[in-house]
């Protein structure tokens, strides 16, 4: 076999060598001279192949493929040592691809990566390196304009520089120049007008620079006050234009001013037109404009040329507005003359008013006035009007007259008085001049008259007196003298109140007297307690009226009787004793109270409870109580009406009983059978006398008398119902095991709106009465699903109760839902109401999951007794990998065993024994499976112990079973019962660790050990003890030993163990700080046999230690140094590599990196290592050192000398610093004057900056007193750019100072203090006096209050603007307050020319330009609505038409109107239209215009025959109350609709027939349903009129009901004809017309006209004559024949 072995060694040695040949390029076999025992890099670079020292060397060590070692060296002397690699050298040995993998790189060389095979661990690898080309790139810079470009310092616009390198860029302006662009490699840069460009770039790329200077020059304007001087529209003092520039100059003088002159450079420009100049200047050099402008002003005069005349000196031009231009300091002559009858009543001027409230200025004593010294622009208005005459009025006691409006009136004016007479007195008499006026008195209210006087062209008196008024009896109520009224309907009477019915109407009207006629009473007016009235005169119709009927409660206190317009008689009812006679109409109905039997907490009843009716009132002047009734309804719903199931009447009032007012104790019973409901209403309802009956008091109440169950089933979801293992009984109660979790579905049956889940009890414990609750799971309440409608059923709920842990459970539930209902589901079915359950033992049963517990012990007996060091105890069932035959006897063994359940009762206990055979090579224990395949036969109950003697190999099972069915099986392991020869076995343990050897640890290191007994033949004797040792040096010594253990040690006990896993230690650090630390592990079996193993590592705790020393330490302001430094760094450190030392070193200057400071190699002198660093340079200096020794720990902190002084950070300055401060807001007003915060920006350009240094001087007030300082924020820097800002973020007056040292002392130089003015606040600008949107109708006087700390006067404006009078002159005065004035407007004079709509509008700007404007809108409404009447309606009113038409009228008001109401007056009938279906409202104006109500009443009003009267009544927001019909405004509606002809009835006069008189009187009755306007008789000619009547006399005839009469004289020759037509006033005509008679008394004449006598007549003579003729000729005849 070794031969074997050394022939594959060989074998893999050569392919190793092989494969390193063919792969490595570069190998060496032979060290280096300098490091003769180590292997090197030797690099060498440039021509000469010099050696690089510095250079850095990235190594890795690969073995066969897997990465090793990894470090990084520097080259000393051209060499880097690659210490690791003494490592490999068995790799090599062992044949094994070692390969060296290596980066090389330098600076100013090109970096070299390459692989090397090893084969010697101090050969060497050989690498050069070639020196980097440099790359340059160029710069180019295109100017245009006078600026100098300087490139590295040198003046020249293009360059070639190193690739990578720097670019110092400066672009410097010529002097008045400025870099207007420039551009950057393409990114354009912003440059202050003024400041150099300078940049320092990184010459990466080729560089573009393009730069444009710009020549500039500036204009600077002066003007004065009165115009604007505009640069190219722009308004400017001074400004700068680019040479060239074309500029246009505009001059403009404002109003009232001109220009006076304009010079540019000082030379005059000739101006053409004083109010504009304009002109184009080319900007070539520094440029300045001067303008002067004068001031003019203009006087304006308006007045009414109508009424008068207004002359001027000077002249004005124009006619009721004139202008007149006055020079300042001039004087103006005004002279104002009225015509005839008018006076001048107001003189305006500038808005300030003078009245004159008599005829002082009239046509003969014109109004003259000067004014002097005009510095000023004025208006002026003149005002005429008619001239006054006074109205003096006398009047008598008990009564007042009052004169409407002032007690004069304008010429041919008029003037209404108001009359009013004390209560219980009448006008007695009435004179104007001494003339009696009293039958021209109208009422004009209640208890008030009014006398019209017009065209009052004369101071006139008025004279009136007073009489008492006369009284009516009244001690009969029922019987008042002259007045009737239905007292005998009253339901009671209690003295002076009559109780009526609910639908009465109360009517009082005149008395009939025993004829049957009214007694001369025209009109009667109730006065009632609250101040109304019913009946009496209507001053609108100028009629009386009866009182309406009462239908509501009213106490009548007087009553006034009319005879006349000013004959009245009272009966005064209201007296000390009594209140009035009271009108009681009995509308209110009575209350009832009903009162419930208390419900339970939840308001739910379960069974009958009483109900009690009480408190039964019927209020105020009652009428009594009728009758008391109940009902009971049952789910009654929005949709249903439910179901009624109880109705009752409590009590009825028996006719002639007591009348009840109050009403007590009635009770009644509901019925929780009938109602069992949770929607139940209870109803009361009382009914009075007067048939008022109650809003049914009602009560609902929910009844649930139905009382839950609750279902316990177990299994539910299971197709099998579950059956315990088990089944005992338990004080007479079953209880079952099972052994898996139980599930019970609890469904509890109530309704859901009375459930109360939450009160559901779970009472769950086990046999000894513990809560063992908590090991229940029972989820949430749900809804049952009804099996037939698939919904969930809200009646039922159910949750589950799982038995999810082992337990002896006893439980129960109980339920109590909130109707106060109960179910109780208990073992003790006694107890158990309203509750079922489905499964076995479902109240008393076991839940046991886990299989018993035990142990099986093997006690080993050797010949003489027990052995006490052998007693293995197992407690499970041993596995066929674990099977061994370690527990040996030569007496006996003897089983002992022991078991548990936690829950349920051991059932059974019982063994088994496995035998085995001496030489069966596979003993293999049994496995569970086979353990249940036993016959149950086969197993034996087990008793207290077992015995086995000699010679016996075997293994004992015990099985164990519980109540809950479940099974355990344990084993021992293999047992040998053997008295013949012992066996022996001689192989020694084996040992494992983690660790390395020669590894080097910065802490405590854990070692996990692991030992192997192995076994021969199947057969070990298992691990006895596993030890280890820790000590220190080269030699083991007992005293150099610093730790040792025992990991492992057999107790004799438990089976010996074949092998043992991480068993763990750790080799304490600080006992062991040391390059030389072993660990000895050491593992013994149980048959004696030991290994050893041992290791060797590093241990360094240890921290380097860095010293540092300065030799400079002379610092100003801490950091700063005028000197150079040198720093000396010194390292102690035992495992010290310098590649491992990191010095972090930055220096700059103005932000820009310099060189770094020079860093000396390191010297080293045992632990001790040491280097310099030399600090020459100005600039900013940064320095940090952190080493890191080869075990990996950080250094200690760095210990600097004592004395030294800024040893990390220090800076060299020698440069003062600069300030510059910016504000954002430059917008000034008035010079210094800014209306919105400012920020100033200060700027400090300083390297070495100290805050602290910074002196900022600030003051700061406010209207004169001093307010808080701004704030000043933190400085924040970049670079030397440090900046802060100042927030003036408060209104004030402020000055600004600054002065800066920086660290190294340096000043800077002087600042000009500044000052300035913030005022952000607008200007305080109130208006009171007035409402904003108000309407008034009393006194009108705004006020106009304003102030600002920054107070202008000059830009102050107030206006007030009328909708009708336009612009409206200020007319008040000034009063000064602080920082501002008041200006209080004069009382709005009371005239009904000044009722409009007024804008006032305010505005102020103060001195920073902050504006407050301020509008009110408000109405000046005194003498509220006029009315005007369309065209069509115009020619209505008044008249009577026969067609109907809309009646349109327009009120007009200033504001809007409300409580409008039309009033229809048809003959004796009054309707309050409707809007809408009567009468149609257009409104138009609102928002600052008049309001215009155009009321349309439709035609179909007036569709029936009638006298129609309109009253249009409305109520504005300033109060006043408008009515058409008053006097003051003059527009009665009225007119007649009559389309029926009158009618006629002639009664003595028919055609065809003769009358025999000397005279015949016709008469004829005429009438019209309205007014007959004419009656007109045609006799014989029908072309010219017989008869007419006046209408006078028409009315006459009418009114006593007489007949019209003409006489016809008795001359007729001929026959007469008559037509008569009636006209009524609507034009509708009706004709009779009566032909062929005759009036005479010739006889003749008669006989003649009389046709039937006068034509009998002739017939007769005619027959006589014929039987004359025939009797003679018969005669003859006869006499012929006798011949």
């Amino acid at each position: 076999m070794n031969e074997v072995r050394m022939k594959k060694r060989i074998l893999s040695a050569v392919l190793a060598f092989l494969m390193t040949v063919s792969l490595v390029p570069v190998s060496a076999f032979a060290s280096t001279a300098t490091h003769a025992d180590a292997f090197t890099i030797c690099v060498t670079g440039g021509d000469e192949d010099a050696k690089l020292d510095g250079a850095s060397v990235d190594y890795t060590i690969e073995v066969d493929g897997t990465v090793g070692a990894k470090n990084t060296v520097t080259t000393t002397d051209g060499e880097a040592v690659i210490q690791e690699m003494t490592a490999y050298a068995q790799d090599i040995a062992d044949g094994k691809a070692v390969t060296l993998a290596y980066t090389v790189s330098a600076e100013g060389y090109d970096t070299v990566s390459d692989r090397a095979a090893v084969t010697d661990v101090t050969g060497n690898v050989d690498v050069k390196l070639t020196v980097k080309t440099p790359d340059t790139v160029n710069v180019t810079v295109t100017k245009t304009g006078n600026g100098l470009v300087r490139i590295n310092d040198q003046e020249t616009e293009t360059s070639t520089v190193e690739k990578g390198g720097d670019v110092k860029l400066e672009l410097i302006p010529a002097k008045g120049a400025y870099i207007q662009e420039l551009t950057v490699k393409g990114e354009p840069r912003t440059v202050k007008k003024g400041e150099t460009f300078q940049e320092t770039l990184t010459a990466d790329e080729d560089i573009t620079v393009s730069v444009t200077f710009v020549q500039e020059y500036t204009v600077t304007v002066t003007a004065d006050k009165g115009g604007n001087v505009l640069l190219d529209g722009e308004a400017v003092t001074e400004k700068t234009y680019k040479e060239g520039t074309e500029v246009e100059l505009s001059v403009a003088a404002d109003d009232d001013y001109q220009i006076e002159s304009i010079a540019i450079d000082g030379t005059q420009e000739d101006i053409a037109d004083t109010a504009s100049f304009t002109k184009k200047l080319t900007v070539d050099k520094d440029t300045t404009i001067a303008v002067k402008f004068i001031r003019v002003y203009t006087v304006t005069v308006t007045y009414d040329s109508q009424n008068g005349t207004v002359e001027t000196d000077p002249a004005a031009q124009g006619g009721e507005v004139e202008a007149v231009l006055v020079k300042q300091g001039g004087t103006l002559t005004i002279k104002a003359t009225p015509k005839e009858n008018y006076r001048v009543s107001e003189v305006e001027i500038d808005g300030k008013a003078e009245s004159f409230d008599d005829n002082r200025y009239v046509k003969d004593t014109p109004f003259t006035r000067d004014i002097k010294n005009i510095t000023a622009p004025h208006t002026i208005k003149i005002t005429f009007a008619p001239t006054l005459q006074t109205i003096t009025v006398i009047s008598g006691k008990h009564g007042t007259v009052k004169v409407e409006g002032p007690g004069k009136v304008i010429y041919n004016g008029s003037v209404d008085l108001t009359i009013t007479p004390d209560d219980g007195y009448i006008i007695d008499t009435i004179t104007v001049d001494e003339a009696d006026v009293k039958a021209n008195v109208r009422r004009a209210a209640e208890k008030s008259y009014q006398l019209h006087l017009t065209e009052v062209q004369r101071d006139t008196k008025v004279t009136v007196t007073f009489t008492e008024c006369p009284q009516i009896a009244t001690k009969d109520l029922t019987a008042l003298e002259g007045i009737t009224w239905n007292s005998g309907d009253a339901i009671r009477r209690d003295g002076a109140t009559f109780v009526f019915a609910n639908n009465a109407a109360v009517q009082f009207s005149a008395a009939a007297d025993e004829t049957g006629s009214e007694t001369g009473i025209k009109g009667i007016q109730l006065i009632f307690a609250d101040g109304t009235t019913s009946g009496g005169y209507d001053a609108e119709t100028a009629s009386f009226t009866q009182p309406a009927a009462i239908q509501e409660t009213k106490t009548i206190q007087a009553i006034r009787v009319f005879y006349g317009e000013t004959e009245i008689r009272v009966a005064q009812l209201a007296d000390k004793k009594l209140e009035g006679l009271k009108i009681v109409v009995d509308k209110k109905a009575p209350t009832p109270e009903l009162a419930l039997e208390a419900a339970n907490t939840n308001g739910y009843y379960n069974k009958n409870f009483t109900a009690t009716v009480n408190g039964i009132n019927d209020p105020d002047d009652y009428s009594g109580i009728q009758s008391v009734e109940y009902w009971v309804v049952k789910d009654r719903t929005e949709t249903e009406q439910g179901t009624e199931t109880q109705r009752e009447t409590l009590y009825t009032y028996t006719e002639g009983g007591d009348i009840l007012q109050e009403l007590e104790g009635l009770s009644f019973t509901v019925d929780a059978g009938k109602n069992n409901s949770d929607n139940v209403v209870i109803y009361v309802q009382v009914t009075d006398r007067a048939g008022n009956v109650s809003k049914p008091e009602e009560k609902a109440v929910k009844i649930n008398s139905t009382s839950p169950t609750i279902e316990i089933e177990f299994g539910k979801e299971k197709p099998v119902k579950e059956k315990p293992v088990n089944v005992v009984k338990e004080n007479g109660t079953e209880r079952g095991y099972y052994k898996a979790a139980r599930t019970a579905t609890v469904t509890i049956t109530d309704r859901a709106s009375t459930q109360a889940l939450d009160a559901v009890t779970f009472d769950i414990k086990d046999t000894v009465g513990n809560d063992v609750r908590s090991k229940v799971k029972i989820t949430d309440w749900s809804n049952a699903v009804d099996p037939e409608t698939k919904l969930p059923d809200p009646d039922k709920a159910f949750c589950e109760v799982t038995f999810s842990e082992d337990a002896n459970y006893i439980w129960s539930i109980s339920y109590t839902n909130k109707a106060g209902l109960s179910a109780l589901a208990d073992k003790d079915q006694k107890k158990s109401v309203n509750a079922t359950t489905i499964g076995e033992t479902p109240y008393c049963f076991t839940v046991d999951t886990k299989a018993p517990t035990g142990t099986i012990t093997a006690n080993t007996y050797v010949v003489g007794g027990k052995d006490p060091t052998s007693s293995p105890v197992w407690t499970a069932l041993i596995g066929s990998e674990n099977l061994t035959f370690g527990v040996w006897a030569n007496d006996k063994i003897v089983i002992t065993h022991n078991e548990w359940d936690e829950t349920s009762p051991i059932k059974s206990k019982e063994y088994f024994v496995q035998k085995f055979g001496t030489d069966d090579k596979k003993k293999a224990p049994l496995t569970v499976d086979e353990l249940d395949e036993l016959a149950q036969q086969k197993w034996t109950d087990i008793g207290k112990t077992t015995e086995f003697t000699p010679n016996q190999q075997l293994v004992v099972y015990l099985k164990i079973t519980d109540m809950a069915g479940h099974v355990t099986y344990l084993s021992t392991n293999g047992l040998v019962v053997d008295n013949e020869r012992p066996h022996e076995e001689f192989t020694a343990p084996k040992i494992e660790s983690g660790l390395t050897n020669n590894k080097i640890y910065n802490g405590d290191v854990p070692v996990v050990v692991s030992a192997n007994d192995p076994a021969e033949n199947g057969v070990y004797s298992g691990l006895k003890q596993v030890t280890y040792t820790v000590y220190n040096g080269t030699v083991y010594n007992e005293e150099d030993v610093t730790q040792r253990g025992v990991l492992y040690s057999w107790n004799g006990k438990v089976p010996p163990c074949q092998s043992k896993k991480e068993m763990r230690f750790t080799v304490d650090a600080k006992k062991n700080n040391s390059n030389d630390v072993h660990i000895l592990l050491t593992a013994e079996d149980n048959a004696g046999n030991v290994t050893s193993m041992e290791y060797s590592i590093k241990i360094d705790i240890t921290k380097p230690i860095i010293n540092i020393e300065y030799d400079n330490n002379a610092a100003d302001s801490g950091t700063f140094f005028r000197e150079s430094r040198r720093a000396n760094v010194t390292v102690k450190e035992r495992n010290f590599d310098d590649s491992l030392v990191n010095i972090t070193l930055r220096a700059t200057n103005d932000g820009a990196d310099i060189a770094l400071p020079t860093v000396s190699g390191w010297t080293s002198s045992g632990d001790l290592h040491t280097a310099t660093i030399e600090y020459t340079a100005e600039g900013d200096y940064t320095f940090d050192i952190d080493v890191t020794d080869k075990a990996g720990n950080p250094n200690e902190p760095v210990h600097y000398a004592d004395g030294t002084v800024a040893p990390t950070a220090f800076t060299i300055d020698k440069t003062r610093p600069t300030i510059s401060v910016t504000y954002d807001n430059n917008s000034a007003l008035n010079g210094n004057y800014y209306n919105a915060n400012r920020t100033a920006t200060v700027v400090v350009t300083e390297h070495n900056f100290d805050a602290s240094r910074v002196n900022i001087t600030l003051r700061a007030t406010d209207d004169g007193a001093d307010i808080a300082l701004p704030t000043v924020s933190g400085w924040t820097s970049s670079g030397d750019r440090h900046t802060a800002t100042i927030a003036y973020q408060r209104d004030g007056l402020y000055t600004f100072d600054i002065d800066v040292t920086d660290k190294a002392g340096n000043t800077s130089a002087d600042f000009t203090e500044q000052t300035f003015y913030v005022d952000t606040t607008a200007p305080t600008l109130e208006i009171t006096g007035v409402a904003d949107r108000s309407a008034n109708n009393g006194d009108i006087i705004p006020v106009v209050s304003y102030s600002d700390t920054n107070y202008d006067d000059a830009q102050v404006s107030i206006t007030l603007t009328g909708a009708m009078r336009k612009g409206v002159a200020l007319d008040g005065s000034y009063a000064d307050q602080h920082n501002g004035k008041v200006f209080t407007f004069k009382n709005f004079a009371k005239e009904k020319e000044v009722d409009d709509i007024y804008t006032l509008a305010a505005t102020l700007t103060d001195k920073a330009g902050n504006t407050t404007e301020k509008t009110i809108l408000f109405s000046a409404n005194r003498f509220g609505s006029t009315y005007a009447l369309s065209a069509a309606t115009e020619q209505l009113n008044g008249s009577y038409v026969q067609t109907p038409q809309d009646v349109v009228v327009t009120e007009t008001n200033p504001d809007a109107l409300q409580n409008i109401r039309i009033t229809l007056f048809k003959n004796n009938q009054t309707i309050i239209l409707q809007e809408g279906t009567d009468y149609r409202i257009e409104v138009r104006g609102g928002n600052g215009q008049w309001y215009e109500y155009i009321y349309t009443v439709l035609a179909k009003n007036f569709a029936d025959d009638g006298v129609y009267r309109l009253t249009f009544y409305s109520e504005d927001a300033a109060g006043n109350i408008a009515e058409n019909t008053l006097d003051t405004k003059k527009q009665e509606i009225g007119f007649g609709v009559d389309k029926t002809k009158p009618n006629m009835v002639v009664t003595n006069l028919e055609s065809d027939t003769t009358y025999p008189l000397e005279n015949l009187t016709v008469s004829l009755s005429a009438g019209d349903n309205l007014l007959l306007q004419s009656v007109v008789v045609y006799l014989d000619d029908y072309s010219k009129a017989y008869k007419t009547w006046t209408a006078e006399e028409i009315a006459a005839i009418v009114a006593d009901q007489g007949e019209f009469t003409f006489d016809i004289p008795g001359d007729s020759t001929g026959a007469h004809q008559v037509k008569i037509v009636c006209t009524d006033a609507a034009g509708n005509e009706q004709t009779e017309e009566i032909t062929n008679f005759y009036v005479t008394t010739n006889l003749f004449v008669r006989y003649y006209n009389n046709k039937p006598l006068f034509f009998g007549s002739i017939a007769a003579v005619v027959v006589i004559a014929g039987v004359v003729i025939a009797l003679a000729a018969g005669k003859k005849k006869k006499n012929d024949k006798e011949k």
